[in-house]
């Protein structure tokens, strides 16, 4: 199999890894699916270089016994609360004697666009095209044959705090993936759970991480805002934990067995034996006080998410509602709790599978799930629908070597 591409989504909690391979002309055949526990990561940095090298080393080993090429061609995602965005403009005469724009009109106007001041100790991941104009005339996807004097574009800069993607390359390239590009995590988590149509229409895309929260908003298909906010399902564990005294694996298991994210649904008689988490303690507790404890949580998380919105200075319009996806989202209640906060239909965003050809029907089983969003995306980038994310999108790894890592 030719082309193999490995996409590999690194949470605090879990690593998901999807590689696939793509012949000219077919449709992307997944080849293999990975689940693990993760660490030595946490809030999408590198926080445990030793204990990070070890995890990634065994899924290297685990990859190249699949395949020699499943480790060298792999887009990776970027996580991280310093993960800033903000809109940039570029402007270039038409180069023509007859005004035709043409490719290499284009490629400048999109270099002018990169000419910005970056915050110190700041790179950019992505440079993305929302828009053209002609002559003033926007909402131009695609200039090249039409004619004009002056050509303008408007891009979304999504810049990454260098160090830190210093250390996550630095620990990928050591363990022996190769890395061919990072993706901004709820792009990539867009890109495979979102239609054309509600990116039209507008829509906003939340994931529920363990220690992130990260969200996209489109607007007629053009990126509005993206962000990726500190707090996540691992701070309802210790809610419950601290809410409960109890041990946070055991507050952990309790979220996931009796957790519900509205509280107003659960039978305030309906009691938790404690014993069944931990045998020591005999106590018991109400279901209902849990979930209060869960849905506080949530409000908040979902309380800054809407502030984040704010930035925009005017109303987000996103007739086609919300999708919510992530591991996060396998919590009872947790579609009618956003719905309730944010005052828009909501419903849960599953990878769209069509794209794939999937023979294994366990790696079906595990795909089909909102927690692999993120990585069945970062393969859908690179095995097609580049126009989604055009060119220069994603980082060049080449010259992040060049210009940040010694």
């Amino acid at each position: 199999m030719s082309n193999i591409i490995t996409g590999i989504d690194i949470g605090s909690s879990q690593i998901k890894i999807v590689v696939a391979g793509k012949k000219k002309g077919a449709l992307a055949q997944v080849l293999s699916v990975v689940k693990q526990p993760s660490s030595g990561f946490h809030k999408g940095v590198v926080v445990d270089p030793e204990e990070a090298t070890r995890v990634l080393r065994d899924i290297v080993l685990d990859l190249q016994n699949f395949s020699k090429k499943a480790a060298q061609n792999v887009f990776v995602n970027v996580n991280s609360e310093y993960v800033k965005v903000r809109n940039s403009r570029g402007i270039s005469a038409v180069a023509r004697a007859d005004r035709e724009i043409q490719q290499d009109d284009v490629d400048r106007v999109i270099q002018a666009s990169q000419a910005i001041k970056l915050q110190p100790n700041y790179m950019v991941v992505h440079n993305i095209t929302r828009e053209f104009f002609v002559d003033d005339v926007g909402d131009i996807q695609d200039p090249i044959g039409m004619t004009g004097n002056r050509l303008e574009v408007s891009t979304l800069v999504v810049e990454a705090f260098a160090p830190q993607m210093n250390s996550l390359l630095k620990t990928l390239e050591r363990v022996g993936m190769r890395v061919s590009g990072l993706v901004f995590n709820p792009l990539a988590a867009a890109h495979s759970v979102l239609s054309k149509k509600q990116k039209d229409l507008g829509v906003l895309m939340i994931d529920f991480g363990f220690d992130t929260t990260s969200f996209v908003v489109y607007e007629e298909n053009k990126i509005s805002h993206a962000k990726s906010i500190p707090v996540g399902m691992r701070h309802i564990t210790n809610d419950i934990a601290v809410g409960l005294r109890v041990a946070f694996d055991s507050a952990e298991r309790i979220k996931l067995t009796y957790g519900n994210a509205m509280s107003k649904d659960v039978n305030r008689k309906d009691v938790i034996q404690l014993s069944e988490f931990d045998p020591l303690n005999r106590g018991e507790v109400s279901k209902r006080f849990v979930a209060e404890i869960i849905e506080v949580r949530l409000a908040e998380i979902l309380e800054l998410v809407n502030n984040e919105l704010k930035v925009l200075g005017r109303s987000v319009q996103i007739p086609a509602g919300i999708v919510i996806t992530g591991g996060g989202t396998k919590l009872p209640g947790i579609t009618d709790l956003v719905k309730q906060e944010l005052k828009f239909h909501t419903q849960i965003g599953f990878p769209n599978l069509e794209p794939f050809e999937i023979m294994n029907p366990t790696y079906k089983e595990l795909l089909d799930d909102p927690e692999f969003a993120t990585a069945l995306g970062l393969v859908r980038i690179e095995t097609g629908e580049k126009h989604v994310l055009p060119d220069g999108t994603w980082g060049s790894v080449k010259n992040f070597f060049k210009n940040f890592v010694p």
